[in-house]
């Protein structure tokens, strides 16, 4: 592993990208692998049951964690900059501070288990106190590798998680009979997967690390050292804190539909809207380009280089959009037989909510990643704002539509709400960096028809029939966005020489 910066540029976002992207839409596949077995095993309740832990496991990660992990990140690429950085002296108090905040979470959620009267309650904190108990020291250790720009591993990181859970989980279904109480208990996995490769991809880091600790405890004025942690640590948690209130507004739009929904529906009716929000999650899988896009853009803004925070800025935007908009238009179109095909007809009544569900997810993953570009700018504040506006947009909608519209009023609000945060942050990023997000956008809305046009017109009842029309409805979009100059030489040689350097 390298310390210096020299793979730095466009072509190193682009590579990363590649890596994020490419890793965790395969991840998302295993997760709706998961997700089926789940369902045909222990049907609507217990794939419920499933998401729901998710749901709450991903909440709480955003709100103590996520924020920090993003801004670590940010901070060690613009202080990675300076010359003559010692990394493992910098990150060693963060790594602690991370750690003990797992501990006392731990102490927290195995109290609450004790006290709660619920059998399945009671799994559902134990499993969670155990998955906390290893995120902070994960994540500190994560944030290193996206400082020093290793996205190759860092997406390894990130995506293990789900493969871990799916096939792991797959097997404990299939070969050991999991028992329905012992779902929850899937959430463990992942963080222990992730937390194992990060000690290995930092395998130079890990001795010193471990000295740096060893030697604070040892400090004679240990209470001392400790109010001083806390002085410097401060900056940090407000900026962390900022970016978290984007993160949790985010997970809010993401996960909080599923406990929502609960409050109006049985777990079976939940475990049908279930299957809409895992399909469309595989598109929330794109959002993995916000971790290398902060990273780059950090490093740009410290240097104060305006010309590559615009490339990043370009690059940010163009490679989610040709990426994400074709499988919406995949998903959309081919609602009905990927909800039959794939789960079973008992599942059609996710149909119409995951053709509405597909659109506000596309809207939402980009405005996220679009909001990573604020943070990259120093400006967690502001991203944070303009996401929780969209949230409290979208808790208001769920209690108007939920109830006129049943589970389809639920996809609406996601989708109303990924209209306003689309409005709301390019106005701000334009501000701020004086960049055009948006240009070039009609050729991609043409090639976007074209494309969903040939889908509507196959025949859906065979598969090798909808196979070929697919291949064919992505072919014209690549080839409209190249011949209209939307795609041009300089991002297809980058591609082939992040493929390459990859």
């Amino acid at each position: 592993m390298e310390d210096d910066l020299s793979n730095s540029g466009p072509k190193r976002l682009v590579s990363g990208g590649i890596w994020f992207l490419g890793l965790m839409i395969l991840s998302g596949v295993f997760w709706l692998l998961l997700g089926v077995q789940v369902n045909d095993t222990y049907g609507s309740s217990g794939f419920g049951l499933f998401n729901m832990t998710y749901s709450v496991f991903d909440f709480m990660w955003a709100l103590f964690f996520g924020g920090l992990f993003e801004g670590l990140i940010h901070f060690g690429a613009c202080h990675l900059t300076e010359k003559g950085v010692n990394i493992s002296r910098y990150f060693s108090d963060y790594v602690r501070y991370l750690t003990v905040l797992s501990v006392v979470m731990f102490v927290v959620l195995v109290a609450a288990s004790v006290v709660t009267t619920s059998s399945i309650m009671r799994i559902i904190l134990v499993s969670l106190a155990v998955a906390f108990l290893f995120s902070g020291t994960k994540d500190a250790l994560s944030s290193i590798m996206g400082s020093l720009h290793n996205s190759k591993q860092l997406s390894i990181i990130q995506s293990s998680g789900f493969y871990a859970v799916s096939i792991v989980g797959i097997i404990l279904i299939l070969l050991f009979k999991l028992p329905y109480d012992l779902i929850p208990v899937l959430v463990v996995i992942a963080p222990i997967c992730q937390l194992v490769l990060c000690m290995y991809f930092l395998r130079p880091y890990l001795k010193s690390l471990y000295a740096l600790n060893l030697d604070y405890l040892k400090n004679k004025k240990l209470s001392h050292s400790i109010m001083e942690d806390f002085k410097e640590f401060k900056h940090i948690l407000v900026f962390g804190f900022s970016i978290s209130v984007g993160k949790i507004s985010f997970m809010i739009m993401k996960s909080l539909d599923i406990p929502i929904l609960s409050v109006f529906f049985d777990i079976s009716n939940v475990g049908v809207y279930s299957v809409a929000d895992t399909i469309s999650s595989v598109l929330f899988s794109m959002t993995a380009l916000s971790l290398p896009i902060i990273s780059s853009i950090s490093e740009a803004w410290s240097k104060k280089d305006n010309a590559l925070i615009e490339k990043y800025v370009k690059i940010s935007v163009k490679f989610p959009i040709l990426l994400g908009l074709p499988l919406t238009i995949i998903i959309f179109v081919l609602a009905e037989p990927i909800v039959i095909g794939i789960y079973n007809p008992v599942s059609q009544g996710a149909i119409v909510p995951l053709q509405i569900l597909i659109i506000g997810t596309f809207l939402l993953m980009f405005a996220r990643t679009l909001s990573s570009i604020l943070i990259g700018i120093g400006k967690p504040k502001l991203s944070g704002t303009l996401l929780a506006v969209a949230a409290t947009q979208y808790l208001a909608s769920l209690f108007i539509f939920v109830p006129l519209f049943g589970l389809n009023g639920a996809a609406i609000s996601l989708t109303l709400t990924g209209v306003t945060s689309l409005v709301l942050l390019p106005i701000f990023i334009k501000r701020h960096i004086k960049v055009d997000i948006f240009s070039g956008l009609h050729k991609v809305l043409v090639a976007g028809a074209v494309s969903a046009a040939i889908l509507f017109i196959i025949p859906k009842t065979d598969f090798l029939v909808i196979m070929l029309g697919t291949i064919a409805s992505t072919a014209a979009y690549v080839i409209i966005l190249y011949y209209t100059g939307y795609i041009d030489k300089e991002d297809i040689n980058m591609l082939k020489t992040a493929r390459a350097e990859s």
